[in-house]
């Protein structure tokens, strides 16, 4: 079998040594470039949204991890359900009085660990140094108003904490009434009535950028009852 031979324009046309153009090139560089660019910040969009709700996401568990350690004292406490008061770090303390092991009825060992002599719990909120206006929530085992700080035995439950729409909640059982409510979370709880467990009302909310995406929050409010302490 006998191939034709190919046209001797097509011959002549693979023989030829002379390129592409400068003006030919600068465009092909251009709509490279133009594509490029496209898929580029494409993928760049995605990958810093995909950061972003994974902080976001973060920060929120946190706080449903912090809430539901919260809810655990409070239940346990027998008494400090009247103690919100201002910290010198710029924050709030709720104090909550518990049972040791060695005390007898009302020990709840997930609370105060065996052998301690601890007869109560902390929580405080200390204002963030890289987010100002927002707090940080801590937990310290202990009664002493000036431990719960941040440091060496505090341990660090969520970040982020910040204003809640209708504005910081006042706790008017606060004995001294402080110049700031800011980072108080610990609204004044609900009426005691008679024959009722006294509770704690929580009010956190957490968000990451309040300014640039104010609706971009994650807001967490209950009313937690001490099932320790006497009824009122």
């Amino acid at each position: 079998m006998q191939m034709p031979s190919p046209p001797k324009k097509i011959v002549a046309r693979f023989a030829r040594e002379d390129g592409h153009t400068l003006i030919e090139l600068l465009v092909v560089l251009l709509i490279l470039g133009i594509v490029l660019g496209a898929l580029v910040t494409s993928f760049t969009v995605g990958i810093r949204e995909e950061v972003d709700q994974t902080r976001r996401e973060g920060a929120y568990a946190a706080a449903r991890l912090a809430l539901a350690r919260m809810r655990l004292d409070i239940h346990c406490a027998s008494g400090g359900y009247d103690s919100v008061e201002a910290n010198n770090y710029g924050g709030f303390t709720l104090t909550l009085t518990e049972t040791s092991d060695s005390a007898g009825t009302g020990w709840c060992p997930a609370v105060i660990p065996a052998g301690s002599p601890s007869a109560g719990v902390q929580w405080c909120t200390i204002p963030s140094v890289d987010n100002p206006g927002q707090f940080r929530l801590y937990r310290f085992l202990g009664l002493d108003p000036t431990e719960c700080n941040g440091g060496v035995g505090s341990t660090f439950q969520v970040d982020f904490i910040t204003q809640p729409s209708p504005g910081w909640p006042q706790n008017a059982l606060d004995p001294v009434v402080p110049v700031s409510w800011a980072g108080n979370i610990w609204p004044t709880p609900p009426t005691c009535t008679t024959s009722s467990l006294p509770s704690v009302a929580i009010d956190v909310d957490v968000a990451l950028d309040p300014v640039g995406h104010a609706s971009e929050h994650y807001e967490l409010r209950d009313a937690i009852a001490l099932r320790n302490a006497s009824r009122c």
